[in-house]
């Protein structure tokens, strides 16, 4: 429920696919001698296979690689030209002062770029095998940073606007998410969270649990326990402690926990997807009524809203661009790639996804939205 505003589109699942073939494919596309157009928009704008493989080869080099993988994939190409125009031509929409106010960042960025060249040789190859100039860096830099201006200002326009029965609304819907709940846990995670591989079995996990609570049961120290056990890297150091976090930012078995297990007490193991959780609920404040809401709990609200607003708007626009893509035909992706929603609106965007309801950013299995995400009811 509590998420930070995410640029659009952001849902697309992340691909394992290895940085070496990234650039062997980036390499691959840049030695094509004869542009093609791939897409026009209104006002006779196009966009060549060359200028979007230059645009990817930028992304690839500027560490977003999430946005270059999706690039391979057929089905999510055609939205990733379209996000490309979106980019290009809502970004030119900001104010004058606005275009004034990142001329520095964009002078510092080409120094910053030519001196990586020069002292880079890997650098230096890429972008020479990918026909990727320095004033090319530069103007993709440029449109990013102008689009993410523009998208930051429409955000902040469509808080704005977000009225209190709409709050009210929302916080109806679930009321119990914004419970703000203080737990400790220790997990016994079933797999790693950074290669997937199995650590231990259900049946084992569920065994290891039991032999935790017990041990806890029985006067174990919770910040001894969690260090030798819990494999939730964003909590094993500090007792498993997450405090006064709302509870609609953790996944359904944890909150439904975290909301009713009684307070003080050591309860059943509780299994999620990252495995069992010894649980213990040190506190609780239920929020009953919109009123009662913290101010934080309101922006979050807010934030969210605001956000849905933000990327239909954003769809909205891309529509009357009048786009029409037209690649060439490939080879159809796997099946897992199909039906999803494209990646991240901003060129800059990481591609990760919020932390809601997943593990967290730092490859840890927290439960929570968000470890330093606290809230407090007023």
């Amino acid at each position: 429920m509590l998420q930070h505003r995410s640029m659009p589109y952001r849902r697309l699942a992340l691909l394992a696919l290895a940085a070496v073939m990234l650039v062997a494919l980036m390499s691959a596309c840049g030695k094509k001698e004869k542009e093609t157009v791939i897409a026009t928009y209104n006002n006779g704008g196009q966009v060549t296979d060359q200028d979007f493989e230059k645009y990817i080869a930028f992304q690839l080099l500027s560490g977003n690689n999430q946005i270059a993988m999706y690039a391979s994939i057929p089905q999510i190409k055609e939205q990733l030209v379209k996000q490309y125009i979106v980019t290009k031509v809502l970004g030119e929409q900001i104010s004058n002062e606005e275009k004034d106010k990142i001329k520095t960042e964009i002078k510092t960025f080409k120094e910053n770029v030519e001196k990586a060249r020069n002292t880079q040789p890997e650098l230096k190859t890429q972008m020479k095998e990918n026909n990727l100039t320095v004033g090319d860096m530069v103007n993709f830099y440029e449109e990013t940073l102008k689009f993410q201006s523009y998208y930051s200002a429409k955000g902040d326009e469509f808080k704005g606007k977000v009225t209190d029965e709409e709050i009210k609304a929302e916080f109806d819907k679930a009321p119990s998410d914004f419970n703000v709940v203080t737990v400790r846990h220790i997990l016994i995670g079933t797999s790693d969270p950074n290669t997937g591989e199995e650590l231990k079995t259900e049946e084992e996990a569920l065994k290891t649990a039991n032999e935790v609570k017990a041990k806890l049961e029985a006067g174990g120290d919770w910040n001894a326990l969690a260090k030798e056990y819990s494999t939730d890297t964003g909590s094993k150091d500090n007792g498993g402690l997450y405090e006064k976090q709302a509870a609609g930012g953790w996944v359904a078995e944890f909150k439904e926990a975290a909301n009713t297990q009684p307070i003080g007490e050591i309860g059943e193991p509780v299994k999620t997807q990252f495995g069992y959780h010894v649980m213990k609920v040190e506190s609780r404040e239920e929020v009953t009524s919109v009123d009662k809401l913290s101010e934080e709990s309101k922006d979050s609200i807010k934030m969210e809203l605001s956000s849905t607003k933000l990327n239909e708007f954003i769809v909205s626009e891309q529509d009357k661009l009048g786009i029409i893509v037209t690649l060439p035909q490939e080879p159809s992706a796997s099946p897992s790639a199909s039906g999803s929603e494209s990646p991240a609106g901003s060129p800059s965007a990481s591609g990760s996804e919020s932390p809601a309801e997943s593990p967290s950013a730092s490859g840890s299995e927290s439960p929570a939205a968000s470890p330093s995400a606290s809230a407090s009811a007023q």
